[in-house]
């Protein structure tokens, strides 16, 4: 049996709304878009919502209520104030389609205010815990993010491509093998300790203690 593509499923945030291709090719490629409320005249000014399904959710008080009428079952309002607005558009879009056949795109998380930039990254880890195995990105214009759990991985790079590991935790241990500074055994205590690395060939071998939120740049150092 052939197996089912999966739905391409883009979580757009109320930051800088992306320009490099390759955060825009996911935007344009998407199966559907689940918009932050404050990201919606971003959305529109697009025109992707010309084209691909979209809701709009949040607790509705970036919206005017025109803009609410006009939007109608398209809007989703969600009161409760625990979580952001990324936080609601996730939770939204897995309950909707799923974890197996879906892939999870985060755009627009990054830029204008640092604090909403620093609790959207932090997020990616609560999202991997949340749902484990979900296949969740974060694109911005300059490369890719995502929360890898304890464990063992060979990841694809390319040569000079530019490697930063955040880790929440500083009881985690880091061990490397393929990256211009190798890691091993290192136990970062402050989040900047394990940035600004290099990839030397087409892979790196990564193997860490706790959670790790992997940064990787789309072009290399030039």
């Amino acid at each position: 049996m052939e197996k089912r593509k999966p739905e391409k499923i883009v979580i757009l945030a109320a930051g800088d709304f992306p320009s490099h291709p390759v955060p825009l090719g996911a935007l344009h490629d998407a199966d559907f878009v689940v918009c932050c409320d404050s990201a919606y005249s971003q959305l529109t000014s697009s025109h992707v919502s010309l084209s691909i399904p979209f809701v709009v959710i949040g607790d509705g008080d970036s919206l005017s209520a025109s803009e609410k009428d006009a939007l109608a079952e398209r809007y989703i309002q969600v009161d409760e104030q625990d979580y952001n607005d990324l936080h609601k558009a996730m939770q939204w879009a897995v309950a909707k389609f799923g974890i197996l056949d879906s892939q999870f795109t985060i755009l627009g998380a990054t830029g204008r205010r640092e604090d909403h930039t620093l609790g959207n990254i932090s997020y990616l880890v609560t999202f991997a815990e949340e749902y484990p195995g979900a296949d969740i990105t974060m694109l911005t214009d300059y490369g890719t993010l995502r929360a890898l759990a304890a464990g063992e991985y060979c990841l694809p790079c390319f040569p000079r491509q530019q490697i930063s590991l955040f880790v929440p935790d500083p009881a985690t241990r880091l061990y490397s093998r393929g990256l211009r500074w190798q890691l091993d055994g290192n136990q970062p205590k402050r989040w900047w300790q394990a940035t600004l690395n290099e990839a030397l060939q087409d892979n790196f071998t990564l193997r860490c203690s706790g959670w790790v939120i992997l940064f990787s740049t789309f072009e290399p150092k030039g």
